[in-house]
């Protein structure tokens, strides 16, 4: 059962039902086309004198049936298909040439067809890697491809039935050019629309459901694809457009004479030059043309007026979409109707007002702690208490003496003054990828690791702490307040990040030895008489060609409280002179 059940499912990869469908709506397209030909070509003189005939023999008591040669000459088949065989008769060998006005569907549209689907063929029966784009694209054309086979063969159609016609009764008379492009627009417009619809859906639950929902089943897909308006003008057209017209053309055709008459009577008052029977004749033909062009007007109009109702709104969403898809939430769209359309804009509202929630949720929750964290927490859609060991470097900033500052300054005056300060000196922080895990005071902790998208963090925070250095500077420069001092201390490690506390109230931060050991590497710049200091973790880890004008000056080993080893300590001051 395991090996059949493997067959059937190698076997439906071959997708052999679409060149089932194709096949059968190019078979009955031929068929109407066909019929339609094989009563349109009728000549009716030489119909009428045979019946007359038939008749005549009938009312005496005869049988008449026409012979061949005379039932060709009335129906003038078109002979697309030439057989030749040979046979042998009283010791001679004759050539017998055999014709065939069947419809055929040419062989070489199946191979098109194999090769337009030779990528998937390859994906689904080689164990090699395949260019999914490809096979992407492939899928999303066939329904334009499949289109445009039907207007060839519709083509075809009448370039091989009008040289056929050509080369057997002559020159094509105008009827029969008339009877041909008609034949083709009823041709394609039977396998256009139904190939469209039928062979449409073939693909997209045959096709395209098992490809893209092992590859690719929610993302955007790329290439042409038929419009809303397109499809339902090629509906128009095909289901009511042909239909109408075929209804004006065949009392038309038919009655060819009655206009010849009517052309060849002279005078300004030809129309009273002609029989009461031709007059009763073309009155209804009159008035089923005036029928046509006003239906058809309105048909056309009604394609307009589509493409302005459903199309447009249609992609004026689209491009809404778009824009909120790129961070633009100030795109609602009006909603008029309480159709399917307005249904749809309706809830698109809805869907913004909630994505503006979201982001003033996550705007709001980046105040208070760094967006790349939020952002981390948001997309991950889970706590995880437990937290996870990353290697990161730990910057701790202090401001030198800021307890006699704070005592000389009114409340007020000193939030801003830290509000002022940390502008300053939070965005070469930033600048670097860092993450600012905490303000404690008139301190600043940050986080430099590959978790948060810093891959070289032990560069990424030393750039981040020269760049405070001169932050500090510019803002001194302002003398809006008495001149500060800080000190930086950068230390590298593995430490233990995550979320702290209990399901409904939590503190995303960094613990361990790490943490610890920058802190106090920050208290030890006061000793140091220095503003930077960075572990030797952090410097036999830099590539020091990257920071050219700066000095690392190695300290004596400092007995950091909790250590048991002394810790090699490192200024980091500018070059004289640089």
């Amino acid at each position: 059962m395991k090996k059949l059940s493997k067959l059937l499912e190698k076997f439906h990869k071959l997708h052999l039902g679409l060149y089932v469908l194709f096949s059968l709506m190019v078979y009955f397209g031929g068929v109407t086309g066909y019929l339609f030909e094989r009563f349109s070509l009728i000549d009716t003189a030489l119909l009428e004198q045979e019946w007359e005939h038939n008749r005549g023999l009938r009312a005496k008591g005869e049988k008449y049936t026409p012979p061949k040669d005379i039932a060709k000459k009335i129906f003038k088949p078109l002979n697309l298909t030439e057989r030749i065989t040979y046979r042998r008769k009283d010791g001679k060998t004759e050539k017998l040439v055999t014709y065939s006005d069947r419809q055929e569907i040419r062989w070489y549209y199946f191979l098109f067809l194999a090769a337009w689907l030779w990528p998937l063929y390859r994906y689904n029966f080689s164990k090699k890697p395949q260019d999914l784009r490809v096979i992407e694209r492939r899928i999303i054309h066939l329904p334009v491809v499949i289109l445009a086979l039907g207007w060839v063969i519709a083509l075809q159609h009448y370039f091989v039935k009008a040289a056929a016609y050509a080369a057997q009764y002559g020159p094509l008379p105008g009827k029969v050019t008339a009877v041909l492009i008609v034949s083709s627009l009823l041709f394609v417009a039977f396998v256009s629309y139904l190939n469209l619809e039928l062979t449409g859906l073939y693909i997209r639950r045959r096709i395209a459901r098992p490809f893209f929902l092992a590859t690719n089943p929610y993302g955007l897909k790329q290439g042409f694809a038929i419009n809303l308006t397109l499809r339902y003008a090629l509906m128009i057209f095909s289901l009511a457009m042909v239909p109408l017209l075929l209804s004006l053309y065949m009392p038309v055709i038919t009655n060819l004479e009655v206009f010849a008459q009517l052309k060849g009577a002279a005078g300004p008052d030809r129309l009273w030059a002609v029989g009461y029977d031709l007059i009763r004749t073309l009155i209804p033909i009159v008035i089923v043309s005036a029928l046509t062009v006003i239906i058809t007007a309105f048909q056309l109009i009604s394609i307009i007026l589509y493409r302005y109702n459903v199309h447009a709104p249609a992609g004026a969403l689209v491009e809404r979409m778009k824009a909120v898809a790129g961070g633009d939430f100030n795109c609602k769209t009006s909603v008029l109707y309480a159709d399917e359309l307005g249904q749809l804009k309706g809830h698109f509202n809805m869907m913004l007002d909630g994505l503006v929630e979201r982001d003033h949720i996550k705007d709001t929750f980046g105040r208070y702690v760094s967006l790349e964290i939020a952002e981390k927490i948001m997309k991950s859609g889970k706590v995880n208490l437990a937290g996870e060991e990353i290697q990161a470097t730990v910057l701790f900033s202090d401001i030198r003496g800021f307890t006699p500052l704070s005592e000389k300054l009114p409340p007020v005056e000193l939030i801003r003054f830290l509000n002022e300060y940390f502008t300053y000196i939070t965005k070469p922080i930033a600048d670097n990828k860092g993450v600012i895990n905490k303000f404690i005071g008139d301190a600043v902790m940050a986080i430099f690791s590959p978790v948060f998208g810093v891959e070289d963090h032990r560069a990424a925070g030393l750039r981040a702490a020269l760049g405070m250095r001169e932050a500090l500077k510019r803002f001194n420069a302002q003398k809006r307040y008495p001149e500060v001092f800080f000190g930086v201390g950068l230390h590298s490690g593995g430490l233990v990040a995550g979320n702290v506390g209990t399901e409904s109230r939590l503190e995303y931060t960094v613990l361990g030895d790490t943490v610890n050991v920058a802190s106090r590497i920050e208290s030890q710049t006061k000793i140091s008489a220095t503003q930077l200091l960075a572990s030797e973790d952090v410097v036999l880890g830099l590539d020091k060609s990257q920071f050219p004008g700066v000095a690392f000056l190695e300290g004596a080993p400092v007995l950091m409280k909790g250590k048991s080893k002394p810790m090699v300590l490192y200024r980091v001051e500018p070059v004289s002179g640089a």
